[in-house]
């Protein structure tokens, strides 16, 4: 794999959003594409943090490159350097003319009431999963377009597949054209994933203990999003297998997994800028979640011929 020297190209006029560290806007290829740095750890003084860059271009790049090989739409990723800095440059999937409406703008706008999983009245800014789901499918600026709910859970399965923690109403959406088409955004901010901020030192004394490798696989993880007032555990909620339009997505997605496995590990093994450990934690970490979550979920779904389409989340949740 050869890394690109971004050097070479020099700033566009385009401005990008964001608070995950610096962003500027380059012409490349014919094409705008996005430049991540890498963020800046010691300014933000975390506690057990030694490193001063996280790797989240490289995340960025994984996480990007896993999501495409499943066949879930993302934007284009290259690694490079700039500036004597590892980056990332992304393709600005926005033709001229188009808008990106983040998930959070559109829920805001919601008329009725929202209600939490607890029955509680809320101003619609929450995490709540109970509400996503409710908005995905009652709100009217979905009413003419398909699939949104599947692409929600889709990225809920490879997003803990991934150890993609962060994961939240601003970083997904969807895009409207200037003649008012519309159409869900290829998946973007994977930079979050693969314990970003982690250096070889951490990833070594997990890869030399199972339970701490267990823990930090799954056991010990919460994404964003809340039942009840509390943080979920992804690799928890697939176990349980309660919600049929999640284990849909679990359906489709294990298989696509077994086959692109060994091609997700031939491509971190590719790449230059990350040490030996680095690629050996990555490998292991999505197996593990591939092996005892994953592959018994889907194992368990065909053994018992689960009927997707008996229950409801919504009903439910009442």
């Amino acid at each position: 794999m050869e890394l690109i020297n971004f050097d070479e190209y020099s700033q566009n006029d385009r401005m990008y959003g964001g608070t995950a560290g610096r962003k500027i806007g380059i012409f490349y290829q014919g094409s705008n594409y996005i430049v991540k740095y890498p963020g800046n750890l010691k300014e933000q003084k975390m506690k057990n943090i030694v490193m001063s860059y996280s790797n989240s271009p490289v995340c960025e790049y994984i996480g990007s490159q896993i999501y495409s090989m499943l066949g879930i739409p993302s934007h284009d990723t290259i690694l490079g350097i700039r500036n004597n800095k590892v980056v990332v440059a992304c393709k600005d999937f926005l033709a001229e003319g188009e808008k990106l409406y983040e998930f959070d703008k559109i829920k805001v706008t919601f008329e009725p009431r929202f209600f939490d999983s607890n029955g509680n009245e809320t101003n619609g800014n929450g995490v709540d999963l109970y509400e996503i789901i409710m908005t995905i499918r009652e709100h009217p600026f979905f009413k003419d377009m398909v699939n949104i709910e599947r692409h929600f859970w889709d990225m809920f399965i490879i997003d803990a597949f991934i150890g993609n923690t962060d994961r939240n109403n601003s970083n997904w959406g969807i895009i409207i054209s200037e003649d008012g088409m519309k159409r869900i955004a290829p998946v973007y901010d994977n930079g979050n994933c693969l314990n970003c901020k982690w250096d070889d030192e951490k990833m070594q004394l997990i890869l030399e203990n199972e339970k701490l490798l267990e823990t930090e696989a799954y056991k010990g993880r919460r994404c964003i999003f809340e039942m009840e007032g509390k943080k979920i555990n992804p690799y928890y909620f697939i176990e349980k297998q309660q919600y049929s339009e999640c284990m849909e997505s679990v359906k489709r997605l294990v298989p696509a997994i077994a086959l692109s496995m060994n091609k997700i590990q031939d491509m971190i093994c590719e790449i230059p800028v990350i040490s030996d450990i680095q690629k050996r934690y990555y490998q292991t970490i999505i197996r593990t979640r591939y092996e005892k979550i994953l592959c018994p979920a889907f194992e368990k779904l065909c053994n018992r011929g689960y009927d997707y389409h008996e229950d409801s989340y919504l009903d439910e949740e009442r």
